[in-house]
């Protein structure tokens, strides 16, 4: 129970971190900010380039491409861009949606080739070393298979949420739900993908 206890709180950790405050917490104070005081454009400009910049930030200090930042960062850009030249905020919140539905296509369409996008990612980044012996096993193969389904799935559900709220409720409130739902599902997800195959290798040894 207590090992239980101690993977609960180092994935709250995870989440809810510095990088949560500065990624989430931080845009959404300065767009409901500026939207109060009925500068919603100026809000969403300055949110945009807070975002743009702490993904270029993370990338300068890593120093690792990251391809689901780097997506996110484009469509920041192009929605950013669509706003200042439309003047008209509603282009920045509607990318997020498009976004949503690019990524459940991208994780979809990884279906096809050998390795899905979030086997990539994931073993790029955490299992770097891991034998090919055991990349080609067909269980192994299976379990990130499934995991980019999930990925598609997440995608799509986000999109219909973000689609359902953008007519719903009030601009301020829509970009804080979508931006908050955004940074805590993402990490989640990561986490996630990291442990299934964590949960193989143990059971592999286990049997060996």
């Amino acid at each position: 129970m207590e090992n239980i206890s101690n993977k609960k709180q180092s994935l709250l950790k995870s989440v809810f971190n510095r990088d949560f405050v500065i990624s989430a917490i931080i845009p959404i104070i300065i767009f409901a900010t500026m939207d109060h005081i009925g500068m919603t454009l100026n809000g969403i400009i300055l949110s945009g380039l807070w975002s743009i910049g702490v993904v270029i930030i993370n990338f300068i200090k890593n120093h690792e491409f990251n391809a689901l930042a780097t997506i996110s960062a484009v469509f920041y850009g192009v929605g950013l861009i669509g706003t200042v030249i439309s003047k008209n905020p509603n282009f920045y919140l509607i990318s997020p949606i498009i976004k949503d539905i690019l990524y459940a296509l991208i994780f979809f369409g990884s279906l096809l080739f050998k390795r899905s996008l979030i086997q990539v990612i994931v073993e790029q980044s955490f299992y770097k070393t891991t034998s090919k012996e055991l990349k080609s096993q067909a269980k192994y193969i299976h379990i990130w298979r499934m995991l980019s389904i999930a990925w598609g799935i997440l995608n799509l559900s986000q999109a219909g949420l973000r689609i359902l709220l953008l007519h719903s409720i009030s601009m301020s409130q829509y970009y804080a739900i979508s931006t908050m739902y955004d940074n805590i599902s993402t990490p989640l997800m990561i986490a996630f993908s990291i442990m299934v195959p964590q949960w193989y290798f143990k059971k592999q040894k286990l049997a060996a």
